[in-house]
């Protein structure tokens, strides 16, 4: 009896444990991206904790709630738009009120449809009353003090509907609203509930498209076109410094995923942003990605039914909740997730999802932080979860405090040991970065903004290291520019004087020397050196596979020698072999697709009088690519357009080069020959096409034969 109590005390233990740790399991998973876009799990910076129903209360379970707010004394309100309520709520959860009906000026009077809600720092309530196209201000003793109807204002749009959605209350008791319909902005309203000024209005810029049909259109036809309205705001907060964060759901899909992929600062499809009291943008959207919830977007196929697009497109940004040390918040809705930034635009963690377990949210309504707790109000189920900062989002928010206060040595071991818990954090090896610069070892700040794929940080720090190590040597730039200038200039005058001198003497065999030298009389004397290259046969075979193999040769050091800050990334996937193939690939499809139209279109050159006029065309790309390539690596990002400039010219020549050999080769006219160009283009394409094709055709049959084979020999 006794071992079989023994043994029913264990697995009561066993399970207890089990039970206690499936309880802890998060059911999210926590991650951040990668400069390439991909998503990469942390640790969790948020767990849920409690998960509360105002019911538990009996104050009844909230019904399409859409706003929660934290005032300073940790007392939560929440806007309970279908019971046209606003609920108070102690830290706790231990007690609760309500306010619904009120009296004003001696008349009983009610609250509908209540979308948003705001506390100041002195109690004052100030409520969305949207159903009721008002805002109505409550005292801290729950009285009605003040209703604001629509302003009269001969400033006000003919067209504009006065239906406040949300509101804040800055220092000065102005009163900034978003109202529904409202394409001119945020709405600023004096503490009388006078009307201002709009600010921070959307702009719309067609696209070209749209543009340019509209230059052919007549005035019925502009009319009856659809107009191009800026999107509404959906939300504002207020920070203690009074500037507003605002945030949108654009209708223009694809320029928001395109805004995203390209990286772009432009704020125009922006779905946050924050205005400064002149109602100017200055959020800073410095990140590997700007501040738009998911990056790893999906598009919709074609014929997919309006539910499943919660798994496609864009963030819908409907929300932010202001943290501390300049962090805020953004809530995608559609996936009811929290994505969390610095004041750079950095992106620090993503968490919670769609679901029904803790943490996750059948349809995310709102956010606010109060300390270090974040509260999100679902919409669907009418609870409030409240998530706990971890030891992990701890570290990460004391690292942003102590860089705030310019600590930075303490930053740099705050950020160490964040890199010990997650070495993928690239926000902590930009930290570090940081400090580093303000010590002075801009060696080690480029290797941690490297590590990071900092490109713009990191050229800012080889900056002031190119500056460091060059103050010894900075008397001997001017005579190793000049020498190098002299060498070009001599070996090109060598090259003039050894061409004249071949062409001045009567040689069966040309030797490879003077088939490689002649390369460098072409570049210069295009026309005439073509013309001698076909007829005169100044050039041949060895000559062109030469300068051939040295352009292959070059493009393969450019892949490997090009500087960090020009690539942008660093090469790991690089493979000489499919690089070398390709360039060869496209110098053959070119001579190829050329003979064959220009047999179609009496041309006068062979194939051979075709691979080896297009091969001196690759001179100039030789010799211009080598200098842009080395001077790469060191120049900073600013810089860079030196080296662009120095590559393309190197190709720009290389193809006027290319149609003179052309032109010249099959004695062409200037029409026939731009078109002889265009169409060898499109014959390279259908030919690269159809050997796709056919290469796709082979493996099937391979499979195809290997599958019967292995069929045959399993029946044997």
């Amino acid at each position: 009896m006794k071992k079989l109590t023994v043994i029913m005390l264990l697995l009561l233990l066993l399970f207890s444990g089990s039970k206690a740790k499936a309880l802890e399991k998060v059911p999210y998973s926590t991650y951040t991206y990668t400069y390439e876009g991909e998503p990469i799990e942390s640790p969790h910076a948020f767990v849920p904790g409690r998960v509360f129903d105002t019911d538990e209360l009996g104050l009844g379970s909230m019904r399409e709630p859409e706003d929660i707010f934290v005032d300073q004394e940790g007392s939560i309100y929440v806007a309970d738009t279908g019971n046209n309520r606003i609920l108070i709520l102690d830290n706790d959860f231990e007690t609760g009120k309500s306010i619904s009906g009120f009296v004003y000026e001696g008349v009983e009077d009610s609250l509908s449809r209540p979308g948003g809600i705001y506390v100041t720092l002195d109690g004052d309530i100030y409520v969305a009353d949207t159903g009721n196209a008002r805002i109505v201000k409550f005292t801290s003793g729950l009285e009605c003090s003040q209703i604001i109807r629509a302003p009269e204002s001969t400033m006000l749009p003919g067209d504009f509907s006065f239906i406040p959605s949300k509101i804040v209350v800055d220092k000065a008791s102005r009163i900034y609203c978003v109202s529904r319909g409202n394409i001119y902005g945020v709405m600023v309203l004096n503490s009388d509930g006078g009307f201002e000024t709009f600010i921070g209005a959307q702009k719309v810029v067609p696209n070209l498209g749209e543009r340019f049909w509209r230059m052919f259109m007549t005035r019925e036809q502009l009319k009856r076109t659809a107009k191009i309205v800026p999107s509404n705001y959906n939300n504002i907060v207020i920070d203690e410094k009074g500037f507003l964060y605002l945030t949108s759901v654009s209708s223009e899909t694809s320029q928001v995923i395109q805004s995203i992929q390209t990286r772009s600062t432009d704020n125009r499809y922006a779905p946050i942003k924050k205005l400064n009291p002149n109602g100017e943008d200055v959020l800073f959207r410095n990140g590997f990605f700007p501040p738009a919830g998911d990056v790893k977007i999906e598009i919709a196929p074609r014929g997919r039914i309006a539910a499943a697009e919660v798994n496609y497109g864009p963030s819908f940004i409907v929300d932010a909740a202001l943290g501390d040390y300049g962090t805020y918040s953004l809530m995608d809705q559609k996936r009811g997730k929290v994505f969390t930034y610095d004041s750079e635009g950095n992106l620090l963690f993503v968490f919670g999802g769609a679901g029904y377990q803790p943490g996750l949210f059948q349809k995310l309504s709102s956010i606010d932080f109060d300390n270090n707790s974040l509260y999100a109000l679902d919409g669907m189920s009418g609870k409030i979860t409240r998530f706990s900062i971890t030891s992990y989002g701890e570290q990460v928010l004391e690292a942003i405090r102590l860089t705030e206060e310019r600590k930075y040595d303490a930053s740099v071991r705050a950020f160490e040991d964040i890199l010990l818990k997650n070495n993928n954090f690239d926000m902590a090896h930009i930290g570090i970065g940081n400090a580093m610069i303000r010590r002075g070892e801009y060696s080690k700040a480029m290797q941690y903004y490297k590590n990071a794929n900092d490109v713009s940080s990191y050229s800012k720090a080889f900056g002031y290291y190119r500056k460091e190590i060059i103050g010894d040597f900075i008397l001997l730039i001017p005579l190793f520019v000049g020498g190098l200038f002299f060498l070009v200039s001599a070996f090109f005058k060598y090259s003039r004087r050894y061409n004249f001198s071949y062409t001045s003497q009567e040689i069966q065999g040309r030797s490879t020397l003077q088939e490689i030298m002649y390369g460098f009389h072409v570049i210069f004397h295009p026309f005439d050196g073509f013309y001698d290259l076909k007829h005169e046969k100044r050039g041949g075979m060895k000559g062109a596979t030469f300068f051939l193999v040295c352009a292959v040769a070059v493009m393969l050091f450019k892949e490997i020698g090009t500087g960090y800050i020009s690539s942008g990334t660093i090469r790991q996937d690089f493979n000489p072999l499919i690089s070398s193939a390709v360039f060869l690939g496209i110098v053959i499809l070119w001579c190829t697709a050329n003979w064959c139209l220009t047999s179609l279109m009496s041309g006068e050159g062979s194939y051979k009088d075709i691979y080896i006029s297009t091969c001196y065309c690759l001179v100039p790309m030789i010799l211009l690519v080598i200098p842009s390539t080395i001077l790469s690596n060191f120049v900073t990002e600013q810089e860079l357009m030196f080296v662009s400039f120095i590559t393309a010219v190197g190709f720009i020549w290389t193809a006027l080069l290319l149609f003179v050999a052309v032109m010249t080769t099959h004695a062409y006219t200037l029409g026939k020959n731009i078109a002889t160009i265009i169409f060898t283009l499109v014959g390279m394409i259908l030919i690269a096409f159809v050997m796709f094709l056919f290469v796709n055709l082979i493996g099937r049959m391979v499979t195809f034969i290997q599958n019967v084979y292995n069929e045959v020999t399993f029946r044997i």
